[in-house]
Parts: structure tokens; C-alpha cells; sequence
């Protein structure tokens, strides 16, 4: 976060003249990472290792200062107009994509948690911010996939590959559109214990859609409920590629955004 240029739901703070400045600090930034570990354990007096239980990271949270500056990247008085503007772009109840410039291939979702001091003097200074992520990791950009398998006979083999370098499984969402009546299409992920996914009796043209890591599945047929054709084995992707043998024809997509720790 060495860059002075930031994008905050789809806004470039350049656009509304706010910079990412440091202020009272040393030449060093402080990068987000990965967020703090929280270990459950016992120890005893007999053992000098502890037992472990559990370990649950927290969402990653971080400061920032921004500041108002002109064309010329001089800093700019704070209107009463300038503070209402920022205030509605910043201030949301939901969270917001956020990335930095130097770092535009890792993405966060951030809730601006406490904004309570604006430092100014003679109505020019900085807002100070701390922003707490959805995550204790950052994001990838979100993969697009889509495989034609107009002509799939027997099986077709196609590699997925799950990009996160700190999440053992992935989730992806996934769209199957069957292209013949009472059509079963099966997806056998090779490289995870020939688990696998299945829709039987699915109607020309019906779209699944399933969301994998939230277990919830839809169709666009009123009427039919999807669950009742599935075998309610969910995609699950290991590290690296996964080698999918998929069987029946029909169109595939899937969606992927990764958590990572770079």
C-alpha cells in the first residue's frame, strides 16, 4: 500500500481528489498480509507441547490517512462540501472492494470501522481511517471459465485450478445448462478422491446454478426444485490443478475469486 492512488467501490480516489499519504511515519509501510491467528489450547504441566483444539484467523484490519489535495498534489482545504461528498462515498453499511494501485491483482473488502478524526489546520490536514476487511486474507480478481460441451458423447477432461496459496479447498460457483431432455451430467474431480458431483433428469436447456462454498443451488424452471436432482456432493477444489471428468452435454461455467496471502 505504497501507492498514493486507491480504488474504493469502482471510484478512483484520484477522481475525488483524496490520496493515500503517511504522515508522522518512517520510510516503511505497513502491508496487509494475513490476519491474526487465534489458537485454542491446553497446556499441562506434564507436556511440554500444547494441545492444540482449534485455530481461527481473524479478519484483516488497517490504517490509513487520506488526504485532500488539487490538480498540482497540494493539499486542499476541507469544505463542508468536500467532507459530505467523501462521506458518501467512504461511509457504508455493507462491505466494498478496495485496492491499492502498486498492487492492482489483490483485491480487499473493507468497512470503513472507525473514520472519528479528521486532523486539520487552517482547514487542510488528513482523515484517518481504519479499515476492517470480510477476510483474514485478501483476494484474487475473479476467474471466468467456460467449457462447450456441446459434443460430449462419452467424458471430457478439463483442469480447474484452485489459485489459493492458503485455502486447502475451493469453492467455485458454477452454471450447468443441460443440452438434451432428461440429460445427467456428472462432474468426477480426479484429483480429490474421484469425488462426485451430480444432476440427474435435468430438462433441455435448464441452467443450474450452485454456489458451492454457501451450499445453494437454483434453476430457471418454476416448479422443479434443483435439490431433488442433485446428489448433494459439492464441487470442492484442492490446490493446484484438479484433473474434472466430466460426463453429459451441456455448458459449463465457473466463477472463482481466491484467497491468497501475498
Amino acid at each position: 500500500m505504497e501507492s498514493m492512488h486507491f480504488i474504493f467501490d469502482g471510484i478512483k480516489s484520484s477522481d475525488m481528489n483524496l490520496y493515500n499519504v503517511r504522515v508522522g511515519h518512517s520510510g516503511f509501510v505497513e502491508v496487509p498480509f494475513i490476519g491474526r491467528a487465534d489458537i485454542n489450547e491446553t497446556t499441562s504441566h506434564k507436556k511440554i507441547i500444547p494441545r492444540l483444539h482449534s485455530l481461527k484467523r481473524e479478519p484483516i484490519s488497517f490504517t490509513l490517512q487520506f488526504m485532500l489535495m488539487d490538480d498540482n498534489l497540494q493539499p486542499k482545504e476541507w469544505t463542508p462540501e468536500d467532507r459530505y461528498k467523501i462521506g458518501k462515498w467512504l461511509i457504508h453499511d455493507t462491505y466494498k472492494e478496495f485496492q491499492t494501485s502498486d498492487d492492482l491483482g489483490k483485491y480487499y473488502y473493507v468497512i470503513i470501522e472507525d473514520a472519528e478524526k479528521l486532523y486539520l489546520a487552517s482547514g487542510k490536514g488528513y482523515l484517518e481511517v481504519t479499515c476492517r476487511t470480510n477476510s483474514p486474507y485478501a483476494w484474487s480478481k475473479l476467474h471466468n471459465y467456460e467449457f462447450d460441451l456441446s459434443d460430449n458423447d462419452d467424458t471430457t477432461i478439463i483442469i480447474l485450478e484452485n489459485k489459493s496459496n492458503v485455502e486447502k479447498f475451493h469453492y467455485p460457483k458454477i452454471e450447468i445448462e443441460s443440452l438434451a431432455s432428461n440429460t445427467t451430467v456428472e462432474l468426477k474431480n480426479l484429483s480429490n478422491s474421484n469425488k462426485i458431483t451430480k444432476f440427474d433428469g435435468l430438462n433441455k436447456n435448464e441452467v443450474v446454478s450452485v454456489d458451492n462454498e454457501n451450499r445453494f443451488i437454483k434453476n430457471n424452471l418454476t416448479g422443479t426444485n434443483p435439490f431433488e436432482k442433485f446428489n448433494k456432493v459439492w464441487l470442492e477444489l484442492v490446490q493446484g490443478n484438479n484433473e474434472i471428468e466430466v460426463t453429459g452435454k451441456c455448458k459449463l461455467w465457473v466463477k472463482s475469486r481466491f484467497a491468497i496471502a501475498q
